[in-house]
């Protein structure tokens, strides 16, 4: 549960005018959802509780999100998602930005995220790659407020790939440079940021694999491999040295490629990724 700091951001009396409104108890209200301690703690305190907790109170309330929270809740609750989509890959979280979504579009501060949620949305459960395209154009239009330099690389790359799919190739190759030069330091960036790049960096190797530019997909391939090594992190070896060691076959490096493969499938057995494993012990030639 989040103290609120501010005035403007959450109003615990709304909630208790709205209970009893509707003759509910504070008990009643609770049942199933919480309890009576929290809701007293809500509307005596203006303690803001968890999502969940609190798109059920307002569900029973009739009440919408949009009416009761601002500023800070939203801007940390827009960031949570970004979060679950870029870096965990939880795609079930664009469920919870539906019922966030109004509210989001409202709030100046978090319509940046708005939109690449919505670009998100389109590419993972409708397959619009213009409504993407359109999207993450917003995101990153002078006149949206930005959330930080790592959103505006994260819309980029979002244009780049999709202008990809669409067969656009030099909206693409423009899209992925503009990502490019707002990436994140991957040395110094924290788990969303360093995650989102490296997931972009494995987009645009893919990019640059197609356009035949097999030195610069080595380059950045090699970049985020090195961070990921001096950041002692597992998870994107398998799939970034895969890639690299079609580059390195590709380039006539036999040994290197198979060197990589190798690589691949041993991080893959390391951090637990049993498809991954799977799918690189057909390709792994290497005994151990």
């Amino acid at each position: 549960m989040i103290r609120n700091t501010r005035k403007d951001s959450f109003d615990g009396k709304a909630i208790r005018a709205a209970r009893k409104k509707m003759r509910l108890s504070q008990v009643e209200l609770a049942e199933g959802i919480t309890t009576q301690a929290t809701i007293s703690l809500v509307e005596n305190q203006n303690r803001i509780p968890n999502a969940d907790v609190l798109l059920a109170i307002l569900d029973r309330l009739n009440l919408e999100i949009s009416e009761f929270v601002s500023g800070d809740f939203l801007t940390q609750k827009a960031k949570e998602l970004l979060g679950k989509v870029v870096l965990q890959m939880k795609h079930d979280a664009l469920a919870e930005f539906a019922e966030f979504e109004k509210a989001l579009s409202q709030n100046a501060p978090t319509i940046q995220a708005y939109y690449i949620l919505k670009a998100t949305d389109a590419s993972y459960n409708k397959k619009d790659f213009a409504k993407v395209v359109y999207y993450a154009n917003l995101a990153v239009d002078k006149k949206t407020p930005s959330l930080g330099d790592f959103y505006s690389f994260y819309a980029y790359r979002q244009m780049g790939t999709n202008y990809y799919l669409q067969g656009d190739l030099e909206l693409a190759k423009e899209n992925f440079k503009l990502a490019y030069e707002l990436e994140p330091d991957l040395l110094t960036a924290n788990e969303l940021e360093f995650h989102g790049a490296l997931q972009g960096r494995q987009y645009y190797a893919d990019f640059l694999i197609e356009q035949n530019e097999l030195d610069k997909a080595a380059q950045i391939l090699e970049e985020g491999l090195l961070a990921l090594r001096k950041r002692v992190d597992l998870f994107w070896v398998p799939d970034l040295s895969e890639i690299l060691a079609s580059v390195e076959q590709k380039r006539g490096n036999e040994l290197s490629a198979k060197r990589h493969l190798h690589y691949a499938r041993v991080a893959a057995y390391l951090s637990n990724r049993q498809t991954a494993e799977e799918h690189l012990l057909a390709l792994d030639t290497v005994e151990f």
